[in-house]
Order: C-alpha cells, then sequence, then structure tokens
C-alpha cells in the first residue's frame, strides 16, 4: 500500500511539473499544505527573530503540514465530507488542526510555535470551504479549486452515432477530447481521430465503474451519450433498460460531481412529449408512451434534483435524428426511408399523419458544443429542445420528401398504412434554443437525405438490413452478456482505494 501511495504521489509531482490540471482533490490537497507550509514559515521565522529559539526546533514543526493533510483525509474531509455544509467541513478541519498540533507537541514540538502555527492554518482552510459553498454567482472566480476547467471533453458514447459527430466537431475547434465507448460496432468509427494527440480513447463500458473513473479524472466537461435509443431497443429487456440508461446516468453524474467536472450534457429525447395535440415546449407536461420515453424523464428528474452549485447539468431533448454518420444507423425512420427508397424503389410508410420534429445528427452535435461552449449561468439546470420548427412535420411529409430526392436515381414509391401500435404524435417548439443559445438548424431534410441517397448509391454501405445498422440487433447481443454473473461482476469491481484517493 505504501508503495502505491508513493507512486502516486510521484504522478502527481509529474503532472505539477508538467503543468498539468490536477483534480479538484488534489487541488485541495495542494491549498492545505500550501497554508499549513506558510503557517510553519511564520512560525519558525517568529520563534526565530522575537523568542531567540534554536533552529533545531524547525524539524518538528514542518511535520505539521502533512499530519494536517494526513488527518483531514482520515476525517474525511477530502471525500465524504466534501459535499457537506461549511460548518460540518469547519469541525472536521478544527479537529485536524488539534490532531496535528496534538502530535506534534507529542514527539517535542515547542508550545508556542505550535500554537502559533494553529492560529494561523485554521482560518484560510475553514474560510476556502466557506467560499466554496457560495452560490456561483458569488464566487465564479474563486470556485476553480472544486472544479477542472481545462481538461478535455469526456464523451462517454463518442464512437456512436451522435458521438462520432461532437468528437469531430470538438476537435475541429481546439478541444482535447476523451472518448469513453465499449466499442460495441468497432474502432471504425473512432479510427481516423486515434492519431490526433488531442484525443484519447478509454474502452469500457459507462457502468465500469474503474473505467469510467479513469475517464473522468482531469475532465473539464462530461456529454453523456451512451445508453439504449429508441423504443425497439429498450423494449426487449426493461432491466437492462434501466440499467443502461438510468443507473448509468446516475453513475456518471456521481462520478463527475466527485471528480471536479464542472459541466454535464445529458442526451435525452423529444420522445418524452409522446402524444400532443399542440406543439410542446420544455415546460409542458410530459407523456411518456414507451419504457424508453420513461427512462430518459427518470434520469432527467435526477439529475437536475441532485446538481450541485459547481456542477452545471444541462439536459437536451433530441429531436428524431437522421443522416450520414461514421457509425451509420438505418433503424430511424428518415435513414430507413432514404435506404428503402434507393435499395427497394419502395418507401412504407406507417402511421402518415403522425408528427415527429426531426434534425439532423451534425446540427445536434452542434448544439452539444454550443452548451459546452455557453456562460455557466445560461445553461445551469436548463433544458432545452433540439431542433429546428422547419423539421417539423408528418411521417407521410417525410416519405414525400425522401421520394423527391431519390427520384433523381430511381423510380420511387410510397406505400401507406396505419400504426395502432405506435401513439406517438407531437410537434416541438425549439424558441428556447433559438432565442438563448442563437441555435438554428444548418441542414435540412433534402439536404440531409441527398447526402446519404449519394453514399447509398456510390456502395458505401453494406445492406441496410445488416445487423450493424440496428440497435435492435446489437441490443439483443448485449442482453445476453448483462445476464452472466461473470460480466456484471467485472462491470461494477469495486476500485483500489488509495488509486481512488489519488485520483487515479
Amino acid at each position: 500500500m505504501l508503495q502505491r501511495v508513493v507512486v502516486g504521489l510521484r504522478v502527481k509531482l509529474s503532472q505539477l511539473m508538467e503543468r498539468q490540471p490536477l483534480g479538484p482533490i488534489q487541488a485541495r490537497v495542494l491549498y492545505d499544505v500550501s497554508v499549513g507550509l506558510v503557517g510553519v514559515t511564520v512560525a519558525a521565522a517568529y520563534g526565530r527573530h522575537f523568542l531567540a529559539e534554536s533552529p533545531r526546533w524547525v524539524w518538528m514543526i514542518v511535520a505539521m503540514p502533512l499530519l494536517f493533510v494526513g488527518f483531514n483525509g482520515a476525517l474525511g474531509v477530502y471525500s465524504r465530507l466534501r459535499t457537506s455544509r461549511p460548518k460540518f467541513k469547519s469541525v472536521a478541519i478544527l479537529g485536524s488542526v488539534v490532531l496535528a498540533a496534538t502530535t506534534d507537541l507529542l514527539i517535542g514540538g515547542p508550545l508556542p510555535h505550535v500554537v502559533l502555527w494553529g492560529i494561523l492554518v485554521f482560518p484560510p482552510a475553514a474560510l476556502a470551504r466557506l467560499l466554496l459553498w457560495l452560490p456561483y454567482s458569488r464566487h465564479k472566480h474563486l470556485v476553480s479549486i472544486a472544479v477542472n476547467r481545462h481538461g478535455p471533453v469526456l464523451v462517454i458514447g463518442g464512437a456512436g452515432y451522435i458521438g462520432s459527430h461532437v468528437v469531430a466537431q470538438l476537435l475541429q475547434s481546439g478541444q482535447p477530447v476523451r472518448i469513453l465507448d465499449r466499442l460495441m460496432y468497432g474502432r471504425g468509427p473512432m479510427q481516423e481521430f486515434l492519431s490526433d494527440r488531442d484525443c484519447e480513447l478509454i474502452e469500457g463500458d459507462a457502468t465500469e465503474i474503474a473505467k469510467l473513473t479513469q475517464a473522468m479524472n482531469g475532465a473539464a466537461a462530461v456529454v453523456h451519450l451512451a445508453g439504449l435509443v429508441g423504443d425497439p431497443a429498450c423494449a426487449i429487456d426493461a432491466e437492462f433498460t434501466r440499467h443502461a440508461n438510468i443507473i448509468a446516468t446516475r453513475m456518471a453524474a456521481e462520478v463527475a460531481h466527485s471528480s471536479g467536472v464542472e459541466r454535464f450534457v445529458f442526451a435525452s429525447s423529444c420522445s418524452v412529449y409522446g402524444v400532443s395535440d399542440k406543439e410542446v415546449c420544455e415546460t409542458d407536461e410530459l407523456h411518456p408512451v414507451s419504457l424508453y420515453a420513461q427512462t430518459k424523464i427518470d434520469s432527467e428528474r435526477g439529475l437536475l434534483a441532485s446538481q450541485q452549485d459547481d456542477f452545471f447539468v444541462t439536459i437536451l431533448r433530441f429531436a428524431t435524428v437522421f443522416g450520414h454518420s461514421r457509425r451509420p444507423r438505418f433503424d430511424l425512420v428518415g435513414n430507413l426511408f432514404t435506404a428503402q427508397a434507393m435499395t427497394d424503389g419502395l418507401i412504407t410508410v406507417t402511421g402518415p399523419d403522425q408528427w415527429r420534429p426531426f434534425v439532423h445528427v451534425r446540427d445536434l452535435a452542434r448544439a452539444i458544443c454550443k452548451v459546452l461552449f455557453s456562460d455557466p449561468a445560461t445553461i445551469r439546470g436548463q433544458i432545452f429542445n433540439v431542433g429546428d420548427k422547419r423539421l417539423n412535420m408528418t411521417i407521410k411529409q417525410l416519405a414525400e420528401n425522401v421520394q423527391s430526392v431519390c427520384r433523381r436515381y430511381r423510380d420511387v414509391r410510397i406505400s401507406v398504412s396505419d400504426n395502432p401500435k405506435d401513439r406517438r404524435n407531437y410537434a416541438v417548439s425549439f424558441r428556447k434554443i433559438e432565442s438563448e443559445l442563437g441555435f438554428h438548424a444548418m441542414t435540412l431534410i433534402p439536404e440531409g437525405v441527398a447526402e446519404m441517397a449519394n453514399a447509398l448509391h456510390n456502395g458505401k454501405y453494406l445492406h441496410y438490413r445488416d445487423h450493424v445498422y440496428s440497435n435492435v440487433a446489437m441490443t439483443t447481443k448485449a442482453v445476453s452478456r448483462f445476464h452472466d454473473p461473470e460480466e456484471l461482476a467485472h462491470l461494477y469491481a469495486p476500485m483500489n482505494p488509495t488509486s481512488a484517493w489519488l485520483g487515479q
């Protein structure tokens, strides 16, 4: 154990030498050590110049900063009391000062120096915790000791359909990126990014606690895109769906806050609106008609209820996405219609009069980046519908748009039937994200469909019915792994406590 501690301290020392960002726990430890050293210096100078004390006493009070930090750790100042009220942390810090002073006196430390050291150290150590507890607007320039602001953006699910676009746009803007993904679909979507020195890939599940903590270390923001998407995939196994969509989200948020992450962006869905006869906005009542929508609602409420003043949560409710991606999908209605038109010459429409909002996958990535780079006061605790009013349309109107584009390549017919099993019907207002973040879609249905149609025409995809393009097929495989006891033990394997305390 001692060897691990020494190794951990060496790593942190190298971070300081190389000017790498420290995590919030390490920053607090460094602050307390600095306060302790200042107290030692003043106490030693006082003894030498006013009490004519011999320098042989100095070595005894040099131990004080290390004792102080050690007792802080033992009393939970850097762990379980980190989010407690200032009065509880102040009592613990006072206890550490008293214990450190008593220990030094027992090994022969001089009483005047030790008392002076305690008087000098306690106020700044306790005051720092009080300042961090103030509302963000009162201490936004001081909160840097509690959060990481200059680390990479962690994209959970960064190798996925939306995530690969988010990674690409962040790297293009010069933002370092870290990806946590279990790579169910292989490394192909990430291949072009892996040679970039600003991109780091960690292969693992979002509920694999050791990997999750490793990925969070030093991150400034988290974009949580992992989980099961779509009603059919979520209907396969309710237990697995809750694990992937609710438990994983809560774990990610807890680890992110504990690791000093400042921003947490959660990918929700406009499916939470379910059925509505009017254009719905963020404050309207929710009417989920599927397990997928309910898990998104549960995750939203959990995140917003537990957010702290130095942890900025933003909920993004995505419209129905479409368009080309490095990890293609053909189980999305816009993409499916395009593939049907180009491959079969027949678009099969069920529920033609149902309304949906649509948005191109690149525009979703743009919206996420806008949130990440916005003023925290604007986005903290907010919910935004992400889309564009111009892309609100019925399923039949979508099919007609696809037919118009794909007729450039071949004859395309539309077959229409009712779909009583799917009751979703909603048009969505996007006024909030347009007015507050200046977001609007740059790629409309014809342009996005044309891009996919051209890729299909040039043979860039396998057959659209291939299982690699379906979340349902891949979810079925994942469910069998999930119910394997050995797999569960692997996911929830405990971390080494020493490594966790050191932020490894």
